[in-house]
């Protein structure tokens, strides 16, 4: 079995950077663009009546958090939050990149805020 020449080696590894190169470029179009938040985990019981979400929405035109358009900076950062009724929650968060895909995130969060609310108390009037 005969060794490639130099030269053909040099051209598959040529080949295999310009190929890579090409897919780093491209993977936004290809899979979509990446949308990270941080906020609480899906399934989770909060306490607080306001939850805070932030995260990267790196390439979109388009966020949406709830139907409501959040701004987003230049890096792809943004922070913006929402009110949660007492019990089961539904938060959706939605983007589209500047391709025209579309990416949603769904939290299914229940929310037992503490008593906070000031209550009557029974006076009795002669």
């Amino acid at each position: 079995m005969q060794n490639p020449s130099p030269k053909k080696t040099l051209t598959y590894i040529s080949l295999l950077i310009v190929l890579a190169l090409a897919f780093y470029n491209t993977k936004d179009f290809l899979l979509g663009a990446p949308l990270s938040i941080k906020t609480a985990k899906d399934g989770a019981t909060v306490s607080d009546a306001f939850l805070s979400i932030s995260g990267s929405a790196k390439h979109a035109s388009i966020l949406k958090i709830n139907g409501r358009v959040v701004p987003i900076e230049k890096n792809g950062e943004f922070s913006d939050g929402a009110l949660l009724s007492p019990g089961y929650n539904i938060i959706e968060v939605a983007m589209e990149d500047k391709f025209g895909k579309e990416k949603r995130k769904v939290f299914h969060l229940v929310a037992e805020p503490s008593s906070t609310v000031a209550t009557s108390l029974k006076i009795d009037y002669q």
